[in-house]
Protein backbone atom coordinates (compact mmCIF):
# COMPACT_ATOMS: atom_id res chain seq x y z
CA UNK A 1 0.00 0.00 0.00
CA UNK A 2 2.72 2.32 0.50
CA UNK A 3 4.70 2.06 -2.83
CA UNK A 4 0.96 3.02 -4.40
CA UNK A 5 0.91 6.02 -2.22
CA UNK A 6 4.84 6.43 -3.01
CA UNK A 7 3.74 6.10 -6.72
CA UNK A 8 1.42 8.85 -6.25
CA UNK A 9 3.67 11.44 -5.12
CA UNK A 10 5.72 10.56 -7.42
CA UNK A 11 3.35 11.23 -10.40
CA UNK A 12 2.07 14.66 -8.58
CA UNK A 13 5.75 15.76 -8.39
CA UNK A 14 6.19 15.09 -12.31
CA UNK A 15 3.05 16.91 -12.71
CA UNK A 16 3.55 19.55 -10.91
CA UNK A 17 7.24 19.56 -12.43
CA UNK A 18 5.51 20.04 -16.23
CA UNK A 19 2.89 22.38 -15.14
CA UNK A 20 5.02 25.00 -13.23
CA UNK A 21 8.47 24.47 -12.91
CA UNK A 22 9.04 23.32 -16.66
CA UNK A 23 7.76 26.20 -19.08
CA UNK A 24 9.50 28.78 -16.51
CA UNK A 25 12.86 26.93 -16.78
CA UNK A 26 12.41 26.80 -20.87
CA UNK A 27 11.47 30.55 -20.51
CA UNK A 28 14.39 31.99 -18.33
CA UNK A 29 17.06 29.35 -20.53
CA UNK A 30 15.47 31.17 -24.04
CA UNK A 31 15.88 34.55 -22.72
CA UNK A 32 19.91 33.78 -21.23
CA UNK A 33 20.37 31.98 -24.17
CA UNK A 34 18.48 35.01 -27.03
CA UNK A 35 20.60 37.36 -25.06
CA UNK A 36 24.14 35.92 -25.41
CA UNK A 37 23.63 34.79 -29.03
CA UNK A 38 22.47 38.58 -30.11
CA UNK A 39 25.71 39.54 -28.09
CA UNK A 40 27.52 37.51 -30.43
CA UNK A 41 25.15 38.99 -33.98
CA UNK A 42 26.63 42.24 -32.67
CA UNK A 43 30.02 41.66 -32.33
CA UNK A 44 30.12 39.78 -35.78
CA UNK A 45 28.56 42.41 -37.72
CA UNK A 46 30.51 45.13 -35.90
CA UNK A 47 33.77 43.48 -36.60
CA UNK A 48 32.60 42.48 -40.44
CA UNK A 49 31.95 46.23 -41.25
CA UNK A 50 35.11 47.31 -39.25
CA UNK A 51 37.29 45.15 -40.65
CA UNK A 52 35.67 45.21 -44.62
CA UNK A 53 36.41 49.49 -43.78
CA UNK A 54 32.35 49.83 -44.73
CA UNK A 55 30.54 52.98 -44.40
CA UNK A 56 27.07 54.14 -45.75
CA UNK A 57 28.55 55.85 -48.71
CA UNK A 58 30.40 52.36 -49.19
CA UNK A 59 27.12 50.56 -49.54
CA UNK A 60 25.18 53.23 -51.66
CA UNK A 61 25.62 54.97 -55.11
CA UNK A 62 23.63 57.71 -56.31
CA UNK A 63 24.12 58.27 -59.79
CA UNK A 64 22.40 60.88 -62.34
CA UNK A 65 23.57 64.89 -62.05
CA UNK A 66 21.42 64.99 -58.56
CA UNK A 67 18.29 63.52 -59.28
CA UNK A 68 16.66 60.58 -57.89
CA UNK A 69 16.67 58.42 -60.90
CA UNK A 70 19.09 56.14 -60.35
CA UNK A 71 19.95 54.38 -56.47
CA UNK A 72 22.17 51.09 -56.27
CA UNK A 73 23.77 49.55 -53.81
CA UNK A 74 27.11 48.01 -54.24
CA UNK A 75 25.99 44.33 -54.33
CA UNK A 76 29.59 43.43 -54.09
CA UNK A 77 30.39 44.63 -51.34
CA UNK A 78 26.48 43.47 -49.29
CA UNK A 79 27.42 40.25 -50.52
CA UNK A 80 30.81 39.99 -49.17
CA UNK A 81 29.38 41.76 -45.53
CA UNK A 82 26.80 39.01 -45.59
CA UNK A 83 29.35 35.98 -46.11
CA UNK A 84 31.78 37.51 -43.84
CA UNK A 85 29.11 37.91 -40.96
CA UNK A 86 27.50 34.35 -41.53
CA UNK A 87 31.58 33.24 -40.88
CA UNK A 88 32.19 35.40 -38.01
CA UNK A 89 29.21 34.38 -36.07
CA UNK A 90 29.48 30.66 -37.11
CA UNK A 91 33.00 30.79 -35.48
CA UNK A 92 31.57 32.80 -32.50
CA UNK A 93 28.89 30.06 -32.05
CA UNK A 94 31.31 27.45 -32.52
CA UNK A 95 33.71 28.48 -29.39
CA UNK A 96 29.72 28.91 -27.08
CA UNK A 97 28.93 24.96 -28.50
CA UNK A 98 28.27 23.00 -25.73
CA UNK A 99 28.67 26.59 -23.39
CA UNK A 100 27.45 25.29 -19.34
CA UNK A 101 25.30 28.12 -17.73
CA UNK A 102 24.72 27.38 -14.22
CA UNK A 103 21.30 28.99 -12.91
CA UNK A 104 19.76 28.51 -9.22
CA UNK A 105 16.94 26.14 -9.22
CA UNK A 106 15.04 29.06 -7.87
CA UNK A 107 14.96 31.11 -10.65
CA UNK A 108 12.58 28.70 -11.99
CA UNK A 109 10.25 29.16 -9.68
CA UNK A 110 9.30 32.56 -11.58
CA UNK A 111 8.96 33.75 -8.04
CA UNK A 112 11.90 36.98 -7.89
CA UNK A 113 12.77 36.11 -3.95
CA UNK A 114 13.29 32.70 -4.67
CA UNK A 115 15.42 33.43 -7.54
CA UNK A 116 18.89 32.84 -5.88
CA UNK A 117 17.81 30.14 -3.96
CA UNK A 118 18.97 26.28 -4.02
CA UNK A 119 21.39 24.65 -6.26
CA UNK A 120 22.37 25.46 -9.59
CA UNK A 121 21.23 23.67 -12.37
CA UNK A 122 23.24 23.14 -15.82
CA UNK A 123 22.31 24.42 -19.12
CA UNK A 124 24.31 23.86 -22.18
CA UNK A 125 23.70 25.91 -25.81
CA UNK A 126 24.65 23.82 -28.52
CA UNK A 127 24.43 25.85 -32.37
CA UNK A 128 22.18 23.79 -35.01
CA UNK A 129 24.79 24.37 -38.43
CA UNK A 130 25.33 27.41 -39.18
CA UNK A 131 24.70 31.26 -38.88
CA UNK A 132 23.01 32.90 -42.05
CA UNK A 133 23.27 36.49 -43.17
CA UNK A 134 21.37 37.99 -45.86
CA UNK A 135 20.67 41.71 -46.59
CA UNK A 136 17.06 43.17 -47.47
CA UNK A 137 16.56 46.97 -49.07
CA UNK A 138 13.04 49.36 -49.71
CA UNK A 139 12.54 52.54 -51.13
CA UNK A 140 9.33 54.91 -49.67
CA UNK A 141 8.25 58.30 -50.92
CA UNK A 142 9.46 60.95 -48.62
CA UNK A 143 7.94 64.03 -50.40
CA UNK A 144 8.21 65.82 -53.50
CA UNK A 145 11.27 64.34 -55.33
CA UNK A 146 12.60 62.67 -52.46
CA UNK A 147 13.00 59.02 -51.66
CA UNK A 148 14.01 56.78 -48.30
CA UNK A 149 16.28 54.35 -49.01
CA UNK A 150 16.98 51.67 -46.16
CA UNK A 151 18.70 48.67 -46.04
CA UNK A 152 19.12 45.47 -43.82
CA UNK A 153 21.47 42.77 -42.86
CA UNK A 154 18.96 40.46 -41.74
CA UNK A 155 20.78 37.25 -39.97
CA UNK A 156 19.83 34.06 -38.21
CA UNK A 157 21.10 31.40 -36.24
CA UNK A 158 19.79 28.65 -34.62
CA UNK A 159 20.74 27.15 -31.28
CA UNK A 160 19.83 24.19 -28.90
CA UNK A 161 18.88 24.45 -24.89
CA UNK A 162 20.07 21.38 -23.62
CA UNK A 163 19.41 20.77 -19.86
CA UNK A 164 19.57 17.07 -18.56
CA UNK A 165 15.27 16.61 -18.56
CA UNK A 166 14.35 18.56 -21.43
CA UNK A 167 15.74 19.99 -24.77
CA UNK A 168 14.84 23.19 -26.67
CA UNK A 169 15.50 24.81 -29.96
CA UNK A 170 14.91 28.23 -30.36
CA UNK A 171 15.95 30.67 -33.74
CA UNK A 172 17.78 33.75 -33.27
CA UNK A 173 16.75 36.39 -35.77
CA UNK A 174 18.24 39.85 -35.90
CA UNK A 175 17.18 42.77 -38.56
CA UNK A 176 20.34 45.30 -38.57
CA UNK A 177 19.56 48.59 -40.45
CA UNK A 178 22.87 49.56 -41.98
CA UNK A 179 21.69 52.32 -44.47
CA UNK A 180 18.50 54.72 -44.14
CA UNK A 181 19.30 57.37 -46.14
CA UNK A 182 16.61 60.08 -48.44
CA UNK A 183 17.57 60.91 -51.86
CA UNK A 184 17.02 64.61 -52.85
CA UNK A 185 16.21 65.55 -56.71
CA UNK A 186 14.81 68.38 -58.21
CA UNK A 187 11.79 69.46 -57.36
CA UNK A 188 9.07 69.87 -60.16
CA UNK A 189 7.72 73.41 -61.22
CA UNK A 190 4.56 71.78 -60.55
CA UNK A 191 2.97 69.17 -58.95
CA UNK A 192 -0.67 67.72 -59.16
CA UNK A 193 -0.79 64.63 -56.17
CA UNK A 194 -4.62 62.78 -57.03
CA UNK A 195 -6.36 60.61 -54.63
CA UNK A 196 -9.08 58.14 -55.32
Amino acid sequence: MSAIWLLILILIIILCYNRFVLPSAIAVSQKYAVTRINNEISKAVENSISQLSIDTNSLTKETGNGDTSRISIDSIMINRLCSYTALQLSESLNKINSERISLPIGIFSGIPILSNIGINVPIYLQSMGEATADYDANMDSAGINQVNYMLWLNVECRIEIVNPLWRKETVVKRRIMLVDNIFSGKVPEGYIYKTN
